[in-house]
């Protein structure tokens, strides 16, 4: 490949990467723009146990999630949920989520979606969804069918239509973008979400999809760019469970994958379309698993202790040009263990231990060469968070680098939380 065509690669990559609510036509970023403490990073961006069991427990509320990433981008998660009963039988939902970061893989980062529910029968419900955008093209439709004794006992199935209007919007429509997308085979997407208490004490939560295989033309005009092929399909699933036990004890144990390919092929003539090496191949996974324990006793402390395994792997296949071709993975360890304390009224300091051990390996197919990197990370966090009612908090974070290398450099100047739970 070309080095023009490689700087005008990553460009787009890297636009793409930044933008928020990335269309479906955007790739994921063939690098990584994460930094080397990305994992506890995320540690400090999940929402705490009681602000999740705040926001499960309401069908009315509003949280906001932010934090910083790396020293160059910041993670936002602004999410509104809403439900108003019309009659016994019929209710009206709304949903709304932009998360603008570095994962999950998922290219719908973005959702304002409303739903009409009907109460078929007993415990069993159906829905009908919409997810309208500005350009039509870019709006999801679909059904969804429930089972729902109540907020902890569920099962939730969907289908939805992704894009649903997009060929229609082109091939009917005078206004003229220089450019047409049409799908030779449109995306679908199957949906399951659930939860379930059992005897004992045992609970279950957990959703998953499969984003069905996609094929779309990209066709320009006057030459305004290369016309190619997309393929694209993915899928994901995550699980959580806890288990109490006595003395105050609580087990958890967390489980996440996720699976995406794309195939990019030019389709011009032979004396005009790019290099070969343009086209590629491309699969992206992403596992994770952890566990801990929390402990809870009467009074003003509470202590926990988790683990988290990370392993993400990159294949890039560039078709004619075998020397840009690589196979990258990285593993990660995560571990913590903090404490919290009630220090006045309703405000809580919690701090305590976290830490990272990060390799990656990056391989040229090429030629074989290989290139490893295993690293070191730890940090003091600290945690201010103040309960304004039962269903109502604050919470700011942030923290302190306990490795030499951050001495005088970073300290907490790229280390901040926010979160934002209010429901009613």
């Amino acid at each position: 490949m070309g080095g023009h065509s490689v700087r005008a690669a990553a460009a787009a990559i890297l636009t793409a990467a930044l933008t928020p609510a990335a269309p479906a036509t955007d790739v994921y970023p063939l690098e990584e723009e994460t930094d080397r403490e990305y994992g506890m990073d995320l540690v400090q961006l999940a929402y705490d146990r009681d602000a999740r069991a705040v926001w499960d427990g309401a069908d009315r509320g509003v949280r906001f999630a932010m934090g910083s990433l790396n020293v160059r981008q910041w993670y936002f998660e602004p999410e509104v949920k809403f439900a108003a009963p019309f009659t016994s039988w019929l209710r009206f939902l709304y949903r709304f989520e932009r998360r603008q970061g570095l994962e999950p893989l998922m290219e719908e980062r973005y959702r304002s979606e409303f739903e009409l529910e009907s109460r078929v029968w007993r415990w069993f419900y159906a829905g009908l969804r919409v997810d309208p955008a500005f350009w039509k093209r870019e709006a999801d439709g679909g059904v969804s069918l429930r089972f729902r004794l109540d907020r902890t006992r569920y099962l939730d199935f969907g289908y939805t239509a992704l894009d649903f209007d997009n060929n229609y919007s082109f091939e009917r429509s005078a206004y003229d973008e220089g450019y047409t997308e049409l799908y030779r085979e449109p995306p679908r997407r199957y949906e399951v979400a659930g939860a379930w208490h059992f005897p004992g004490g045992l609970a279950w939560k957990g959703e998953g999809f499969i984003r069905t295989t996609s094929v779309k033309n990209y066709t320009y005009f006057d030459d305004a760019d290369e016309n190619h092929t997309r393929r694209y399909n993915e899928r994901y699933v995550t699980t959580t469970v806890t288990q109490p036990l006595p003395a105050a004890f609580e087990l958890f144990a967390t489980f996440t994958a996720n699976r995406w390919e794309e195939t990019r092929r030019y389709t011009g003539p032979p004396l005009t379309r790019p290099p070969l090496g343009d086209d590629y191949d491309g699969r992206l996974t992403l596992h994770g698993y952890g566990g801990g324990v929390y402990y809870q006793p009467a009074g003003r402390h509470r202590w926990r202790a988790g683990f988290a395994r990370r392993y993400q792997t990159r294949n890039f296949r560039f078709t004619g040009w075998p020397y840009e071709s690589y196979d990258y993975a990285k593993g990660e360890y995560v571990y913590d263990a903090l404490w919290r304390v009630r220090a006045w009224r309703e405000l809580y300091v919690e701090t305590g231990y976290l830490g990272e051990r990060e390799r990656t390996d990056r391989t040229n197919v090429g030629n074989g060469y290989v290139e490893t990197k295993v690293l070191y990370d730890n940090r003091l966090p600290i945690a201010l968070e103040y309960k304004f009612g039962p269903t109502y908090s604050l919470k700011m974070a942030s923290g302190l680098d306990l490795d030499r290398r951050d001495w005088g450099a970073y300290l907490i100047y790229d280390k901040a939380y926010v979160h934002v739970v209010a429901c009613f």
